[in-house]
């Protein structure tokens, strides 16, 4: 038999075994996360009635995420044969930086930019910039309006070679290692791929690292 539980809309009675173990489940699967975290488990519709089960387990179905709100399943493994789905909402709750005023498409970001608030980061789409993260000298990729959390995909990394750098090119592999002078010809940011142009106008790319090297 197959159910879907409703989150519920009023005050309920004590947690059920099912409740207490599905919340334990969902603490030990968020862990990790960074923050505050509130869980709120919903309740089996009343009408469902479910075979005397000895033993059941709680499972994360395929594809899903315990991450704002989410579904768990529960099967039982010992004395019947049942499997129902319930309702879980995940809150999760972070200092983090939003704007401190206007600002505009390129600009290099400074701590009189920002503020920090603590906000819901499972209301938010895309992950936030927290207070913990290094931000300073990345450059929004587009005006952002007072208030508004800085998330990730709003940053480009500080550039760490530019067009015409002259750059060291850097080759390590097993038991050797080779490095020449090249002239960047692209820019990137610290990881970024840029491409270089060696002595006799060969062109490699590679990963930008801070001191105008290039792996």
């Amino acid at each position: 038999a197959f159910a879907l539980a409703l989150l519920a809309s009023s005050p309920a009675p004590a947690p059920s075994p099912m409740t207490d173990q599905l919340r334990q489940f969902a603490d030990r699967e968020v862990a990790g996360a960074a923050g505050d975290m509130e869980i709120t488990v919903g309740e089996l519709d009343p009408r469902i009635r479910l075979a005397p089960c000895a033993r059941f387990e709680p499972f994360l179905p395929p594809g899903s995420r315990l991450w704002g709100r989410s579904t768990l399943g529960v099967r039982c493994v010992e004395g019947a044969k049942w499997t129902v789905y319930v309702q879980i909402q995940v809150r999760v709750f972070a200092p983090a930086l939003v704007a401190a005023r206007q600002l505009v498409r390129n600009q290099a970001l400074s701590a009189d930019d920002v503020r920090i608030e603590r906000l819901e980061l499972t209301a938010i789409a895309n992950p936030v910039v927290t207070a913990t993260d290094e931000y300073a000298g990345s450059r929004l990729t587009r005006a952002v309006a007072p208030g508004e959390p800085i998330t990730r995909v709003l940053l480009r990394a500080p550039a760490v070679v530019q067009p015409g750098d002259a750059v060291r090119v850097v080759i390590d592999g097993k038991g050797f290692h080779i490095a020449a002078d090249g002239k960047a010809l692209t820019t990137g940011g610290d990881g970024q791929s840029v491409q270089v142009a060696l002595a006799g106008g060969r062109l490699v790319t590679g990963v930008a690292r801070p001191g105008r090297v290039v792996e």
